[in-house]
């Protein structure tokens, strides 16, 4: 009798036993099923404020975005910046500066951690100075 034989005994019925069996022959480990999904990160580097959209559809769906406002206008980052900023408020996420004029955007199940002093948590706006 191997392993799988004295296994089969722990069951008092053969229907308990056919279940053990199928199990164990699908190869499906009990933590398999519980696997983290991907994180998702999308760059995003605006020429226009239509690009809001883009923003605002990457947030909807739980990725990360990174905001390049490098490349824009000082009217278009300020318009971008606070689009942002009421974006996450209203979402319930984050927002964080992480470098100048790059913004990281996080939905509200995603921690990130770094710089505590540099963190913007909301509720509440950005203050652009």
């Amino acid at each position: 009798m191997g392993r799988a034989d004295d296994a089969y005994e722990w069951y008092e019925d053969e229907e308990a036993a056919a279940a053990w069996r199928y199990e164990e022959s699908a190869g499906v480990r009990p933590l398999e099923l519980v696997r983290p999904t991907p994180a998702r990160i999308r760059v995003v580097a605006p020429d226009d404020f239509e690009a809001a959209q883009a923003i605002a559809d990457h947030m909807r769906r739980d990725a990360l975005v990174l905001v390049d406002l490098r490349g824009c206008t000082p009217a278009l980052n300020g318009r971008l910046t606070d689009f942002c900023s009421g974006l996450v408020y209203a979402l319930e996420g984050s927002l964080q500066h992480v470098a100048d004029g790059v913004l990281l955007l996080a939905p509200r199940h995603v921690d990130v951690s770094g710089d505590e002093g540099s963190d913007i948590r909301l509720p509440g706006f950005h203050n652009r100075s």
